[in-house]
C-alpha cells in the first residue's frame, strides 16, 4: 500500500472539492472530487517535492519491481502524475514548471478542506483557482488496456493562502459592489453609515 505523502505548496486550479463530479467524456466513470496543483521552479526544488518524486517511484517498485523502477526507459514509458506546465494553456500555467492532478477514488471520498489554522472550510466559493495550496495525496499504479502509469488519489487539501487573486477572474461581492456609493443611492437617500432602521419603517 502507498504512503500518503504531503504534496509542496503550489497554485490551486479547478478544484472540485465539495461536490464530486462526473466525467463527460466517460458518463460510466463515478463522479469524484479532483484539484490541480501549478508549481513553480521553487516548489519543485523543495523537499516535499523530493519526497512525492520518491513516493511515486516507490509505487512504480511495488508495482512493477525495483528492476524496471530502475529502467529509465521503462519508467519513461509509463505516465506520471507529475506533467510539464507547456502541456496546458490554461490562465498561469505559463508562468509554472510541472503540475499534478488528483482525485478521489469515489463520490464517497470527499477531502478534508482545511485553511492555514486547520478550521475547516464550508463554503465551496471561499475555494477557487489561483489560491495557494497544498494537498496529501496517495500515489497508486495502475495498468489497464495498454495504459500504464502511476495517479494521484486526494486525500486532504489545505489552503495556506486566500486571498489570492482569482484565476477565473470573478470578483467577489465586495469587489463587484464597490463601497456602496452611487448616484442611485444619494439619490434615494441611502449610504454605508447607515445602521439603524428608518423611523418610517414598521418594526
Amino acid at each position: 500500500m502507498a504512503t500518503t505523502v504531503m504534496t509542496p505548496i503550489g497554485t490551486l486550479n479547478f478544484p472540485t472539492l465539495f461536490e464530486p463530479r462526473g466525467n463527460k467524456a466517460n458518463p460510466s466513470q463515478e463522479p469524484r472530487y479532483s484539484a490541480m496543483l501549478l508549481f513553480d521552479k521553487a516548489a519543485c526544488q523543495t523537499s516535499a517535492y523530493k519526497d512525492l518524486q520518491k513516493a511515486i517511484q516507490d509505487c512504480i517498485a511495488d508495482k512493477w519491481g525495483e528492476a524496471k523502477a530502475a529502467d529509465a526507459n521503462f519508467v519513461k514509458g509509463l505516465r506520471s502524475p507529475l506533467r510539464d506546465a507547456s502541456e496546458k494553456t490554461y490562465s498561469g500555467f505559463e508562468n509554472g514548471e510541472i503540475f499534478l492532478s488528483a482525485w478521489s477514488r469515489g463520490s464517497d471520498a470527499a477531502p478534508g478542506v482545511l485553511d492555514l489554522k486547520g478550521d475547516n472550510i464550508i463554503v465551496p466559493g471561499d475555494v477557487f483557482s489561483g489560491q495557494l495550496a497544498r494537498f496529501t495525496v496517495r500515489p497508486f499504479a495502475y495498468d489497464s488496456n495498454g495504459n500504464r502509469g502511476v495517479s494521484l488519489g486526494l486525500e486532504h487539501v489545505q489552503v495556506v493562502k486566500q486571498d489570492c487573486e482569482r484565476l477565473d477572474g470573478r470578483q467577489s461581492a465586495a469587489a463587484a459592489f464597490g463601497n456602496g456609493s452611487d448616484e442611485q443611492l444619494a439619490a434615494l437617500g441611502i449610504s454605508p453609515e447607515q445602521t439603524a432602521p428608518s423611523e418610517n419603517l414598521p418594526f
